[in-house]
């Protein structure tokens, strides 16, 4: 089983290739982060690379403890370095840790933010096996904690992937991963379960 920061820069450097691969106009379409086009996102996921804990907590504080809002800049700042630029920024740092956030949890956003920019595209298949199953894991944890005592089962329809006990949640592990980190993805997943999930 291979390291989780091994994971992450498995996930980083994916995400890199991608960007490698696109032309100016897909790089200028619409992700599905509000505001952000698919370079933007890839602007997003340098700055936590490039950033370090004193200028991202400085940088918060002077957005009035807003961080969307500073990370958002962020990312629209980095991004106008353009996507070699930050493509080779990716493989650089691929593998750098960012406290004090957690291994898996970097996993999860590099993967959601993979789906992000890649699902406008129409681009699929767009993450390893690992990296898929690292993001449901820690997305399904986090469910869990805010659930509490209101148990919901996750069942991946395309991969031998399942978490937790109680009302039933199905779908491909990309929809799933998406539903439990508030993307619209409701129409892609089945289950009486459904209501429970952050959206």
């Amino acid at each position: 089983m291979a390291s989780q920061w091994t994971i992450v820069a498995k996930a980083r450097n994916d995400f890199a290739d991608m960007l490698d691969g696109l032309s100016s106009d897909q790089l200028a379409t619409q992700s599905l982060c509000d505001e952000w086009s698919v370079l933007d996102v890839g602007g997003h996921l340098v700055s936590l690379v490039e950033l370090s804990k004193l200028q991202m907590v400085g940088g918060i504080a002077k957005h009035r403890g807003n961080a969307d809002e500073f990370l958002s800049i962020k990312a629209k700042e980095f991004a106008s370095l353009g996507a070699p630029a930050l493509s080779k920024i990716l493989r650089a740092k691929a593998g750098q840790p960012m406290k004090p956030y957690s291994e898996a949890s970097l996993v999860n956003d590099t993967a959601v933010h993979h789906f992000d920019a890649a699902r406008p595209l129409g681009l699929s298949n767009v993450l390893d096996d690992l990296v898929l199953t690292t993001a449901l894991d820690f997305s399904a944890r986090e469910l869990a904690k805010k659930l509490k005592d209101t148990p919901v089962r996750l069942e991946a329809t395309d991969r031998d992937w399942s978490h937790g006990d109680g009302a039933i949640v199905s779908g491909s592990g990309e929809a799933l991963l998406l539903a439990l980190n508030a993307r619209d993805a409701r129409s892609e997943i089945t289950g009486d379960g459904i209501g429970l999930l952050p959206g």
